[in-house]
């Protein structure tokens, strides 16, 4: 049962990027309001993009996330060695990977129609000005290299270009601009959190600090290296925030894993109980 939402200090929520962990936000976010703290502005990367755009447009948006349909999107090509004809299939599968990234975008551009209809649904189709609250998303300019921040427009073309990992799906081309995951730029952006204006920035750290298991080919050492890059960068950004919500999640998940939904959701809802009592020393 969800309680009176509480009169408290105003806050900024950053959902970062993480992969299927990301799921975890839609835990924390429902947690959140449980104990009566509904954020002023949210700031989304990658999946928190996803996330961050359906809670602030949705009014049904807890039910969207927790059972959206997860098939259609893309998948780490594995490698499998019991026997000769799974390693058959194996080694067609990651031809094909290789040659979707070499003649074209990558191994998510078949399911690419697919994916892009699930984001409308899961805004409304709506804009970032018709959100019941202020919300930006952060992705990539593959050219300049450079962060962009969005927060006018359709908003399912800008979560697309947020979440949008290279080597897996298209970027999304806006004039001169090639855009593509946010992760890459700015996994926390607190100075974007803070232009909002609130008391308080906190930050949702969906990463995974456990060691990687069975890496089994090329592609899933590139993606590992990238987190890993990543991931030291965000560390030093993280701590530029009031405070860190950090969802533990038992068993190693990979970036394009979206087979743990449920542990991921539970794991979200889990860190927000966990550290409510310093959530509420912050907060009220």
């Amino acid at each position: 049962m969800t309680r009176q939402a509480k009169k408290h200090r105003s806050f900024s929520l950053i959902l970062s990027g993480g992969g299927g962990r990301g799921l975890a936000h839609a835990g924390v976010l429902k947690a959140l309001e449980h104990y009566g703290y509904k954020p002023d502005a949210l700031v989304g990367v990658s999946i928190g993009a996803i996330a961050g755009a359906t809670y602030a447009l949705n009014p049904e948006w807890y039910d969207a996330l927790v059972t959206m349909d997860t098939r259609s999107f893309p998948k780490s090509p594995k490698t499998y060695g019991k026997d000769l004809r799974a390693r058959v299939r194996s080694a067609i599968a990651s031809e094909r990977a290789l040659m979707d990234m070499f003649l074209g975008w990558g191994i998510g551009e078949r399911s690419l129609e697919e994916g892009k209809q699930l984001l409308q649904e899961l805004t409304l189709n709506k804009k970032f000005e018709d959100g019941k609250i202020p919300f930006a998303v952060i992705a990539t300019d593959l050219c300049s290299g450079k962060r962009i921040v969005m927060k006018k427009g359709k908003a399912a073309d800008a979560v697309y270009a947020s979440a949008a990992l290279p080597g897996i799906l298209p970027p999304l081309i806006r004039g001169k601009r090639m855009l593509v995951d946010g992760c890459y730029a700015d996994n926390a952006p607190v100075d974007v959190a803070r232009k909002f204006g609130p008391e308080v920035v906190i930050v949702v750290d969906v990463g995974q600090d456990t060691e990687a298991s069975q890496i089994r080919n090329g592609f899933q050492a590139m993606v590992r290296a990238v987190e890993i890059c990543n991931r030291l960068h965000a560390h030093m950004r993280f701590n530029e925030a009031d405070m860190i919500i950090k969802p533990y999640f038992p068993i190693p998940i990979e970036t394009l894993d979206f087979s743990q939904k449920r542990l991921n959701v539970a794991s979200g809802a889990r860190a927000v109980r966990k550290q409510i009592k310093d959530i509420e020393k912050l907060l009220l």
